[in-house]
C-alpha cells in the first residue's frame, strides 16, 4: 500500500459528524473487473441525541447540515476534477473523454441521508480513474507518484515477502495547526457542531462524539495478507478492516504479498532435471547391459 494511498478524499469530506453511535467508516474495494468502489458512511444517532434531550426537529437540522456539507465538498471536488482534466496537457482529447466517463457524474456525488446516518458510494472504471479524481494531480505527476516503490522485500530461501506499510486515512495530518490527524479533526469538529446547535453539556458531548473509526480495504485477491484486526470474505471479496481509535490514529498498518523466489525454484528445477537425466541414463545403461547376449564358448574335446 503506498503511503499516500487513499489519503486525499477525506481531506475534503471527513469534516462534520455529530451524534455518532457507531464508528465512521471509509472503504475502498478493488473489484474483479478492475473497477473501484469507494464508500463512506457517516453515522448519525438521532436516538442517542434524543435520549439526551435533543428534539427530533433539531436532529433533522443537524442531519441536513451534515449532508449539505458533504455534498458541497464532493461537488467542489468534481468541479476541480473537470477543470484539471480540461487543462491537463498530459492527456489527449480521447483520454479526457474516457476519464470523465469513467468517474461518477456530478449528480451521483450526492449522498443519501437518514436519521441513522449518511452514506456515499461511488464507482470508478479503474484504479487510475479513482486516483485521478481523488489525488488532485495532473496525469504525468500522478503516474510518477504511483510508480514510486516504497515497499520492503524480505527474502527467504523459497519465497519473497513484499511488504507495504503506511498509515490509514484517519492518521493523516489534517493540515490544521491545532489538529494532529484526521481522527482528531473529526472528533473536535463533532464537538464544535454539537456545542453550536444543542444545549448539551461538554460531558455529554464527550460521550457522543466519535473516538473510534473503521478503515476498510476490499480486494478479490486472496494472496493479499495484512495485519488487519478483522478479515471478512463476502460475495467473493476479502475485506481487511482496521479499528482505529483517537489515541492510535497514527498507527502503522501493513499489507504484504508472498511470491516465489524464482531464482531458487529455477535452480531447483534445473538440478532436478539434471538428476532425473542422470538416473534415466543409468537405467538405460543397466538395461542394455542386462540385454547383452551371452556368448557360450565350447572347448574342443
Amino acid at each position: 500500500m503506498k503511503k499516500r494511498f487513499l489519503t486525499i478524499l477525506l481531506c475534503f469530506c471527513l469534516i462534520l459528524l455529530s451524534g455518532c453511535s457507531v464508528p465512521p467508516q471509509y472503504g475502498i474495494t478493488q473489484n474483479n473487473d478492475g473497477s473501484v468502489t469507494q464508500s463512506l458512511y457517516i453515522p448519525f444517532s438521532a436516538t442517542e441525541l434524543n435520549n439526551n434531550g435533543v428534539d427530533i426537529a433539531t436532529c433533522l437540522v443537524l442531519s441536513n447540515k451534515i449532508k449539505e456539507v458533504f455534498d458541497s465538498n464532493y461537488l467542489n471536488m468534481y468541479d476541480n476534477f473537470i477543470v484539471r482534466v480540461n487543462t491537463d496537457e498530459g492527456l489527449s482529447a480521447q483520454d479526457k473523454i474516457a476519464l470523465i466517463q469513467g468517474c461518477p457524474t456530478r449528480e451521483q456525488l450526492k449522498g443519501e441521508g437518514q436519521l441513522n446516518g449518511i452514506s456515499y458510494e461511488f464507482s470508478f472504471a479503474s484504479a487510475i480513474h479513482y486516483y485521478y479524481f481523488n489525488y488532485g494531480m495532473y496525469y504525468n505527476d500522478l503516474i510518477a507518484e504511483l510508480n514510486k516503490d516504497d515497499s520492503i522485500v524480505e527474502n527467504s530461501f523459497f519465497t519473497n515477502k513484499i511488504i507495504s506499510k503506511g498509515q490509514t486515512i484517519f492518521g493523516q495530518n489534517a493540515e490544521f495547526d491545532e489538529y494532529n490527524s484526521f481522527a482528531e479533526y473529526i472528533t473536535n469538529r463533532c464537538s464544535e457542531i454539537l456545542k453550536l446547535n444543542t444545549d448539551l453539556s461538554d460531558e455529554i458531548i464527550q460521550t457522543i462524539v466519535p473516538t473510534t473509526y473503521i478503515y476498510r480495504y476490499g480486494t478479490t485477491s486472496r494472496r493479499l495478507h495484512s495485519d488487519a484486526d478483522l478479515v471478512r470474505f463476502v460475495n467473493g471479496i476479502y475485506y481487511h478492516e482496521w479499528n482505529i481509535t483517537l489515541e492510535n490514529s497514527t498507527r502503522e498498518i501493513s499489507t504484504w504479498r508472498i511470491t516465489a523466489n524464482t531464482n531458487v525454484w529455477y535452480a531447483l528445477a534445473l538440478l532436478c532435471g539434471i538428476i532425473l537425466a542422470v538416473v534415466l541414463i543409468l537405467v538405460c545403461v543397466f538395461k542394455e547391459k542386462k540385454k547383452k547376449p551371452q556368448i557360450e564358448i565350447i572347448e574342443p574335446k
